[in-house]
Parts: C-alpha cells; sequence; structure tokens
C-alpha cells in the first residue's frame, strides 16, 4: 500500500542501515559521514514529509540492469567472508561469454574501474539505495511535489551491466524508468562527474532525455564518456546532452551551461523530473575542481523549480564534509522557491 503523502510539501526518504558500508581504504571518500552531514543540513526545514522506506523487489532493477550481472552481484557476495572486499584482479578485453567458473574472478567482468570493493555490506545498501529512489518516486506518483531520496552509495556510474565509480546499482535510472510509465522524464544530471550509467541504459530511448553537465572526460572520471557528440542512437538520437566543462567552473560559468540543459528540456516537454544532485561541483570539494557556493546551489535549484513539475532528486556525490549540508539546502531552499514556495 503506498504512503500517505502531504501534498503540500516535499516528500524525503532516507536510506536507513546505511552505516554499515564501510571501505577500509583510508582514501576511499563515499564514507557514512557524507550522509549523515547531508541529513543535519536539510532536516530541520519545514518543506519535508518524511516518508519511510518501502521494498520493491527486484522487477524494477531488472527493468534497467542485465539479468547475469544482477545474479553475480547477488551470488558473488555468498563467498565473501564478513568484511572482506572484492576488487578486480586483471582487465579483461577478450572471451566474455567464456567466463571463469569462480565467481570471485568474474569481477573485472562487470566493472568499471580497480577501486569499488564488492562487500556483502555494500549489495545491502544498494539494494537498499534502489528501494530509496523508488519509495520518493512513488511518493511523486501519490502526488508530492517533491522528493529526495537521500542514499548511499550512489548509482549514476553503474551502467546496464557494470559497477563502479562507488555504484552498483544505478537507483536514479531505476526510478527514472520507474516514472516513465506515467510519462516522459527529464534527467538533470549536476554531479562533478558524467553520469554515463544512465546515458548507456536510456542511449536508444527517446521517453527519457538524459542531460549531464560535468567535467570533461579528458581530465575527470570516468574519462570514456560524457563527450559532447554522444547525443543517442535510435530512436535515442538527439534525446541525450552532454555539456563537458573543463577545470575551475565558477557559478556564473554553470548557470550558462545549465541554461542549456533547461532549455532542451523545455523542447522536450517532461511530465516530470530526475535530477542526480551531485554536490562535488562545490569549491574545495576533493572529488572535484570548480567552485560554486552555497547560493550558487540555491540558484539551481531555482531554476529546476522553475518547471513546476514533479520533481525527484536522488543523491550522488559530493564529498566535502564541511559543506555538504548547507550546499544541500540551498539547493532544496532554491528548489522550494522556484516552485513557489508554500
Amino acid at each position: 500500500m503506498a504512503n500517505a503523502v502531504d501534498s503540500r510539501l516535499f516528500g524525503l526518504v532516507v536510506s536507513d542501515g546505511h552505516e554499515v558500508h564501510r571501505v577500509r581504504d583510508r582514501d576511499y571518500k563515499e564514507t557514512p559521514q557524507r550522509l549523515r552531514a547531508l541529513l543535519a543540513g536539510v532536516e530541520a526545514m519545514p518543506i519535508w514529509d518524511r516518508l519511510p522506506l518501502r521494498q520493491f523487489g527486484e522487477d524494477p532493477i531488472l527493468a534497467v540492469h542485465d539479468s547475469a550481472f544482477f545474479r553475480f552481484m547477488g551470488d558473488v557476495i555468498n563467498c565473501l567472508e564478513p568484511g572482506e572486499e572484492l576488487l578486480p584482479s586483471i582487465v579483461p578485453i577478450r572471451n566474455r561469454d567464456r567466463l571463469p567458473a569462480d565467481l570471485t574472478l568474474q569481477a573485472p567482468y562487470y566493472s568499471l574501474d580497480t577501486f569499488t570493493p564488492i562487500t556483502r555490506n555494500g549489495y545491502v545498501t544498494a539494494r537498499k539505495s534502489v528501494d530509496c529512489a523508488l519509495t520518493a518516486a512513488e511518493a511523486m506518483l501519490d502526488g508530492a511535489r517533491a522528493a529526495y531520496a537521500l542514499i548511499r552509495p550512489p548509482g549514476h556510474h553503474a551502467e546496464h551491466r557494470y559497477f563502479g565509480g562507488y555504484c552498483y546499482f544505478n537507483s536514479l535510472a531505476v526510478a527514472a524508468n520507474y516514472l516513465s510509465r506515467r510519462g516522459k522524464v527529464a534527467v538533470f544530471d549536476l554531479d562533478y562527474h558524467h553520469g554515463n550509467g544512465q546515458q548507456e541504459i536510456f542511449y536508444r530511448r527517446n521517453d527519457v532525455l538524459t542531460m549531464s553537465i560535468h567535467g570533461h572526460p579528458s581530465v575527470a572520471f570516468p574519462y570514456f564518456s560524457g563527450f559532447e557528440d554522444e547525443t543517442g542512437t535510435g530512436a535515442g538520437e538527439g534525446f541525450n546532452l552532454n555539456v563537458p566543462l573543463m577545470e575551475g567552473v565558477d557559478g556564473d560559468a554553470y548557470r550558462r551551461a545549465l541554461d542549456r540543459l533547461v532549455r532542451r528540456a523545455e523542447e522536450f516537454g517532461p511530465a516530470c523530473i530526475v535530477v542526480a544532485l551531485g554536490l562535488d561541483t562545490a569549491r574545495n570539494d576533493p572529488a572535484g575542481t570548480w567552485l560554486l557556493r552555497a547560493e550558487d546551489f540555491r540558484r539551481n535549484g531555482q531554476a529546476i523549480g522553475a518547471f513546476r513539475l514533479p520533481t525527484l532528486v536522488v543523491q550522488e556525490g559530493g564529498y566535502h564534509l564541511r559543506t555538504l549540508g548547507v550546499n544541500a539546502r540551498s539547493f532544496f531552499e532554491g528548489l522550494w522557491e522556484g516552485m513557489g514556495g508554500a
């Protein structure tokens, strides 16, 4: 049964139990402290209707992720000891149809990088992240003006059959696909890193418009994806928009890029909007090189809110703990104002 939603407010869904997902590497930026800092920054805002997490099962995930990949992720964790981390040991480029019998040796065939480990707890929290995004999406369908899925781990780097970039399942893509049953969806990826996951997943579709502002792939992860000439293929030709930017981008330059996305979305005419909220575009973020401040996030939120459409916001990157909370709060203040406030 769906949650009762106050249509005057924004729904807030927080992925519970995320604290168990910890990676031993001291340089691993995707930590539990991130979610705590984000929640501390936004939870006192009077705009929220806090909603409990619901479970949606595997079908929505299988609608966007390869079944063999999904089975592998669920099976390989049973080969691991509690606390054990599995990292790819090779970079396979051939014989994908003849995988090793040992599940742990198959990991490289499903990985985009060599720094995102598979763990039991990582799998569990990734599944909860998907449920969190779907709970927020369902809240929109039930009448919420907007909804925020405050999740970790993030998801926008996960492709149809690959994990990586701290991401295991693409919560945003699962939710966008779920929402597409009710009409066209426009995705705004505002993370510093390219949203290669949803680009790849929706690249041949014209009912989901994928757009991303990000560090140029010549200097920023994932390096292989996010070029301006990647515009979609087949029915999806023209329904993917990349705006790659070089280092040192400030708020004014970012807003000019965001204006391009806004104009394209206006042409597209979506029924709802999905935002990949990356806060690693902020000044001093250890994973980015840009210079956005709190007021810039507020203005970006206003630009999205001005559509006055149901809007799902899914948390992605952002690693500067001292400013995460205030920047998230600023974005949602702008989104609230753009939608007309109370």
